[in-house]
């Protein structure tokens, strides 16, 4: 695969002694025919490159490919958004990249915004704890990714 978007992240195979390890394109394909979707260019290139394991990459618990589209997974997080209110705010075609806690909190972006969209944070609302609330990151995937290798290298630099 040709990387046009993450070229940081093309050149940072390892953050101390923890591997980015990516997918193979035949993974990425199997998981956009199983949801009948397409990604965004620029995190069929994370795929391709940390789909499998992003190191020391601060990107919450999961972000894993096979965890992310595993039918499980699918369920808690359809769960979690009809328990806490999202389903009436994210109506458009989106796609979870990270998670935690069982899609407590989770990052994503939405399919029709390009190769490279903007990303966004569904989060536990100020107003009331059984809700979230969805925060638009202002920065596209791309930068988002570059702004976690910055982190992780800074981490790992002076070990907190």
């Amino acid at each position: 695969m040709t990387i046009e978007y993450l070229k940081k992240l093309h050149a940072t195979p390892k953050i101390g002694i923890r591997e980015i390890k990516g997918v193979s394109g035949d993974e990425i394909k199997k998981v956009k025919q199983k949801f009948n979707i397409q990604f965004p260019l620029a995190y069929s290139e994370f795929l391709f490159l940390a789909g499998n394991s992003c190191g020391a990459l601060p990107i919450m618990d999961t972000s894993d490919l096979e965890t992310i589209s595993s039918d499980w997974h699918y369920e808690i997080m359809q769960d979690e958004i009809k328990e806490t209110g999202l389903n009436n705010t994210l109506v458009r075609p989106f796609w979870l990249f990270a998670e935690s806690n069982g899609c407590e909190q989770f990052y994503f972006f939405y399919l029709d915004e390009g190769d490279d969209p903007t990303v966004y944070l569904a989060d536990y609302s100020a107003a009331d704890y059984n809700k979230k609330d969805v925060k638009s990151l202002k920065v596209n995937f791309s930068t988002f990714i570059e702004k976690k290798i910055d982190t992780a290298f800074k981490i790992w630099e002076e070990g907190w």
